[in-house]
């Protein structure tokens, strides 16, 4: 009896054990936060709009309740206009050890990384590449990156975060900013560090979508993780402004280098928030709150086995 009672015991905690020492990495663009379409918000951060919204400001308990729910140990985020706001209010809703680290370069719309300083620890410097922005002086923004490591021996990685121009006439432009994250996913490798996670909102919204970046992808032999969500997409739009009808599209990505690939989780891409039941679309009234109030992206994330680097 003694002897069932320790395997039925062991048989409860293996998988306790195993879910602590994985970690969810993912993407979310959050739009245009704390402002999401509240035009009188977004002119007092400068933003000037040709055509401003006329909606709601950011639901930033409700934004921050869902990423509680979700439990992401490692977010790279999209359009946040107010760095120090987000940090705090992270801090707020999710506790003190999480933190935020974005690139202050380009644009209104910043991109960084909220992570959970508990499980991850982020050596050395962090680094802006201005080149996938096209210019010191570009509005559109450049790609981010940090190195971390789980706990103190565990995997260890270098993530980059990026957000590409927007716009089916802005694919000329994506294949040049492709070419330069092609150059810096090669030069991280040559300092080598072959553990690497790309992740962002890509925007490969042109006749072609995800041919905008497979063949560079296979020829780098990074997995799309993303590939595996099918169906389902990850962000939401309104094809015809004068219609209540959103449509799903899958423009946020996460891509995994073949030896990060060892500690990736096959089969673990998840979507949350209105992306969650994989509709096509919504329509009037039955279009999320969601929508109006948090991003018309959702979450995006993977699960990585994070005890033991293998590279």
């Amino acid at each position: 009896m003694r002897n069932l009672l320790w395997i039925v015991g062991l048989a409860l905690t293996l998988p306790l054990l195993a879910q602590e020492n994985q970690i969810e990495i993912g993407t979310f663009n959050i739009e245009w936060f704390p402002c999401k379409d509240d035009g009188k918000l977004l002119k007092s951060y400068g933003i000037d709009l040709r055509y401003p919204p006329q909606g709601e400001s950011t639901d930033i308990e409700a934004l921050f309740h869902l990423l509680d729910s979700l439990d992401i140990e490692l977010l790279g985020v999209q359009e946040i206009v107010d760095g120090p706001l987000f940090a705090q209010k992270a801090q707020h809703y999710l506790g003190d050890h999480y933190r935020f680290i974005y690139s202050k370069s380009g644009g209104s719309q910043k991109v960084g990384f909220l992570y959970d300083s508990t499980r991850l620890t982020l050596k050395g410097e962090s680094r802006t590449y201005l080149s996938v922005a096209l210019g010191e002086d570009s509005r559109l923004r450049p790609a981010f990156s940090a190195f971390f490591q789980y706990k103190k021996n565990g995997f260890d990685f270098h993530a980059l975060v990026t957000h590409l121009k927007a716009m089916p006439s802005g694919r000329d432009i994506r294949e040049k900013q492709w070419k330069a994250i092609k150059t810096i996913l090669t030069d991280i490798q040559k300092d080598n560090e072959k553990d690497i996670i790309l992740l962002g909102d890509f925007n490969n919204v042109s006749p072609i979508r995800e041919q905008e970046f497979l063949p560079l992808m296979d020829q780098l032999n990074y997995y799309w993780a993303t590939g595996e969500l099918e169906t389902k997409g990850s962000n939401y739009w309104q094809p015809d402004y004068k219609v209540e009808r959103v449509q799903s599209s899958l423009i946020d990505h996460i891509f995994i280098s073949d030896d990060a690939k060892v500690e990736y989780v096959d089969n673990s891409l998840k979507v949350g928030g209105m992306c969650a039941t994989g509709a096509e679309e919504f329509k009037g009234d039955a279009i999320p709150d969601y929508f109006h109030t948090i991003s018309d992206h959702c979450p995006v994330f993977a699960t990585f086995r994070a005890d033991v680097d293998n590279d």
